[in-house]
């Protein structure tokens, strides 16, 4: 029994860490609101978005997501530890990232929440 738990063991921390990762919105261009910008999208201006997994920027700051946590009875949203740079600045943040029911991202960061619609895949 035992020699079964150390072979099944860190394969079921493999499979639980890439389900988390598998989970995650994809990656793409997002806007702060419910509709994108009918005069056209400018990635990396202000109320932008971009996810290129693990990486998720947001208008002037960029973090690195890891270390992905379930929120209990939230399907696809996750806490995530964030090294953070803002404006030079390097700093360490948590944040609430999840699916939006519009295609989307909602994002928590610095006791702020905002949604963002895909713009571009």
């Amino acid at each position: 029994m035992l020699s079964f738990l150390r072979l099944t063991l860190p394969a079921a921390a493999l499979l639980s860490s890439t389900i988390a990762a598998h989970s995650f919105p994809q990656d793409g261009l997002f806007y702060q609101g419910f509709t994108c910008p009918a005069e056209g999208f400018d990635p990396g201006g202000e109320r932008t978005a971009s996810l290129s997994f693990p990486t998720l920027c947001l208008t002037e700051q960029c973090c690195d997501l890891s270390n992905p946590i379930n929120v209990r009875d939230m399907d696809e949203t996750f806490l995530y530890d964030g090294a953070c740079t803002a404006e030079g600045v390097n700093f360490d943040a948590r944040l609430l990232v999840g699916d939006a029911s519009i295609d989307g991202l909602i994002v928590v960061l610095n006791n702020t929440a905002h949604t963002y619609v895909r713009c571009e895949p």
